[in-house]
């Protein structure tokens, strides 16, 4: 799963970044939106691409589509396998959810820990958006089971992209379902890395680099 995740890559690097990766240019939307967090939380503001009137734009959203069987309560993780099943994320369109790389904890008690994954540089995941009633778009991160050097921590993992990324956002309804239900491709897997990180990371009020316990991230 994927309930906490980091973005501090400035805008411009991030464009360009993501520019290079889908083989077009991405713009973002105007306006001061975002800033960089260590410490990304369900109903947060996020970063996603997608696709508005034939381009590529980055533009924000709130992590989590609502419950609604549950007020207060959003489903911020899809499971890949099953996504395009359930009512829930019927009419929601794919996207790229940007990250810097994501939390996750194993242990059980006070054993249990925070542990940072990255991938040497900005990740892109398979993510649905859907604007909610009010007309705020929403975001859920796609996971899979989990693979290669992350397998250990968790038995899932957001549906990181590689050179398939393109094929979520403009692929077909069964494109679409190939990749939701498929581990992250090799070239991607082989990059990933896992390090402990401050167990400050479990409480959202706390946002910084020192998270990780040194002045990686500034």
């Amino acid at each position: 799963m994927c309930g906490r995740y980091v973005l501090f890559t400035a805008t411009e690097t991030l464009l360009a970044d993501l520019s290079g990766r889908c083989g077009e240019e991405v713009t973002a939307l105007p306006g001061e939106w975002w800033r960089p967090s260590w410490n990304i939380a369900p109903t947060h503001r996020t970063a996603v691409v997608r696709r508005r009137a034939g381009r590529l734009v980055l533009g924000p959203a709130t992590w989590g589509f609502p419950a609604p069987w549950k007020p207060g309560t959003v489903l911020f993780n899809a499971r890949g396998e099953t996504v395009f099943d359930k009512a829930s994320f019927r009419g929601a369109e794919p996207a790229l959810v940007v990250m810097d790389g994501w939390y996750e904890w194993s242990g059980v008690g006070k054993e249990k820990r925070p542990y940072l994954v990255t991938g040497g540089g900005t990740l892109v995941v398979a993510g649905l958006v859907r604007p909610d009633d009010g007309g705020d778009l929403r975001a859920t991160v796609v996971t899979s089971a989990s693979a290669g050097p992350v397998a250990w921590l968790h038995d899932r993992m957001p549906r990181v992209l590689g050179e398939d990324a393109m094929a979520w956002l403009d692929g077909d309804g069964e494109t679409l379902r190939a990749v939701a239900s498929s581990v992250p491709p090799e070239e991607v897997l082989v990059g990933l890395g896992t390090r402990e990180v401050d167990r400050r990371v479990g409480n959202v009020a706390v946002d910084g680099p020192e998270l990780w316990g040194d002045t990686m991230g500034e």
